[in-house]
């Protein structure tokens, strides 16, 4: 999925691919090893967008960018290798966590490797701020893996719980990448909480997008989430307007009857869908009003035009 930005930006990304592949190949036993991972997970480089387009509304230097670009993209990475390690509902359930390859410690050490790719690349940012910042998000994003969303009902509950999730395992990457750009700008800090703002909702907006999407595929992948006992926005929806206590206790059950659990798809899609969709729409439209605030031009312009590409997910 090509990024709606500035050719000189697609440039910037590309060196950041470069940064990336050129840590990886200078260790290949890691690198063929992490391939089954990062499989599709490349592209289209978000994170590291948002810092390069931040970064372009104060004084741009690439040599002073592009390290802070990849480190967001490596812990992208990491996080998301530790993510499928440690998915106790999907270990509950009995079913491989994706490539059965990745089981157990090869994916704990090659998270950890990425992670300290990460580390790598923020000792060379110009600004010893960067460390901190990415520090404190890759904690956040730990924090919200040992505090998923356990409550199906009442709905203030549930969705209290996952805003929680999504703000620390998605959306606190987006609005520290957002922020870290600033820096490497050199911009000041109402910049840095205007971006963070749109970074923080564009993050819980695509967060969403992603638990939407599970739910509208078809064929035999659709509802993964439920299948695997996960608990997101649709769901909730769901069992608040009208699908109760048997929908809820699908997420319990350690092998729902094929029939009953296609049901109880269909009955999130119809549902649950639509006011998830809104939510994630409203968080997008709150990216795009930050976005009031940021002087107009080229880069205000592609930073709205991601925007509304999640809202027309």
């Amino acid at each position: 999925m090509p990024l709606p930005v500035p050719d000189e930006i697609v440039g910037d990304l590309a060196k950041v691919e470069q940064v990336i592949h050129a840590r990886m190949q200078g260790r290949p036993i890691v690198a063929q090893t992490a391939s089954a991972a990062l499989r599709g997970m490349e592209k289209p480089y978000l994170r590291a967008a948002l810092v390069v387009l931040a970064a372009r509304l104060g004084r741009y230097d690439a040599r002073r960018v592009i390290h802070a670009a990849a480190a967001a993209e490596l812990i992208h990475f990491a996080t998301a290798v530790h993510d499928n390690l440690i998915n106790e509902a999907a270990r509950r359930r009995g079913q491989p966590i994706g490539d059965q390859r990745w089981n157990g410690d090869v994916a704990l050490m090659s998270g950890d490797y990425l992670l300290a790719l990460a580390a790598s690349e923020m000792a060379l940012a110009p600004d010893a701020r960067i460390i901190s910042m990415y520090s404190r998000v890759v904690m956040t994003f730990c924090e919200g893996r040992l505090a998923p969303v356990t409550a199906v009902a009442p709905l203030d509950q549930a969705l209290a719980q996952h805003e929680y999730v999504v703000e620390s395992r998605t959306a606190a990457l987006f609005e520290t990448a957002a922020r870290v750009g600033v820096v490497c700008g050199g911009s000041d800090d109402t910049l840095s909480n205007t971006l963070g703002r749109f970074g923080r909702e564009l993050g819980m907006a695509m967060h969403i997008a992603a638990e939407v999407r599970d739910y509208e595929i078809d064929g035999p992948y659709a509802g993964h989430d439920l299948r695997a006992g996960r608990i997101t926005l649709p769901l909730i929806y769901a069992v608040d307007a009208g699908g109760g206590a048997d929908l809820a206790a699908v997420v319990d059950q350690h092998a729902p009857d094929t029939h009953y659990l296609t049901a109880a798809i269909d009955q999130v899609r119809r549902l649950g869908v639509p006011p998830a969709r809104a939510r994630m729409r409203d968080h997008a439209q709150r990216a795009m009003d930050a976005l009031a605030f940021v002087p107009p031009g080229d880069i205000r312009n592609a930073l709205g035009a991601l925007a509304d590409r999640v809202s027309h997910m």
